[in-house]
């Protein structure tokens, strides 16, 4: 009978210091089309899945699609929301080239040569800056992370095919139980919790 009562107690402890669920799943449909959403919240989660872990400042959603008897649905990806109960914050997808691939700006003045008429002290002719320009360091290198972010995004399009990719939002430090995903709009919207 202690037997039977400790193993209780420890299975109990267990389950009160199980660490938060870092990957969940949730599915909902609408009249066009069925809708199946994994979260990844937690950085470990996010590079495992596309092998990196974003510096921990984004929640990735593996989403899969599927139309209803072939009927053609239109995938806009501002159609996607995620929400937190934590303190109502909401973002929308954010696009790979906003991630990865924005290379530094180097600013630097324009310098125009001697200018007649006008002398330094050395007698030379003048310089003087004519303006500032900013240019992108790394115009013409493909980042990486943003071309492996492209090939796993879900895609914008119309299909009446099943369709799967990730969205990538910015958000950090949330609890699954708080998150809310919304698709849709208002007469055809699918709200998915992770709890």
């Amino acid at each position: 009978m202690h037997g039977r009562f400790f193993a209780c107690l420890l299975f109990s402890a267990c389950l009160l210091a199980a660490p938060p669920k870092t990957v969940a799943t949730a599915t909902g449909e609408n009249r066009d089309l069925a809708l199946t959403v994994t979260l990844y919240i937690d950085p470990a989660g996010v590079k495992e899945l596309i092998g990196n872990d974003l510096d921990g400042h984004y929640i990735v959603a593996d989403i899969k699609i599927e139309p209803k008897n072939h009927k053609e649905v239109s995938i806009d990806l501002g159609d996607f929301l995620l929400r937190t109960d934590q303190d109502g914050d909401k973002a929308t997808p954010y696009a790979p080239s906003q991630i990865a691939g924005q290379g530094a700006l180097v600013v630097r003045e324009v310098h125009q040569g001697h200018t007649p008429g006008m002398a330094n002290a050395t007698g030379g002719g003048h310089t003087f800056p004519t303006g500032v320009t900013t240019q992108n360091a790394d115009a013409d290198k493909q980042d990486p992370l943003e071309q492996t972010l492209k090939d796993k995004e879900l895609s914008e399009k119309k299909t009446d095919q099943p369709i799967s990719g990730l969205l990538y939002f910015v958000m950090e430090k949330q609890k699954m139980k708080d998150l809310e995903l919304i698709y849709g709009a208002r007469d055809s919207r699918i709200s998915l919790r992770f709890k």
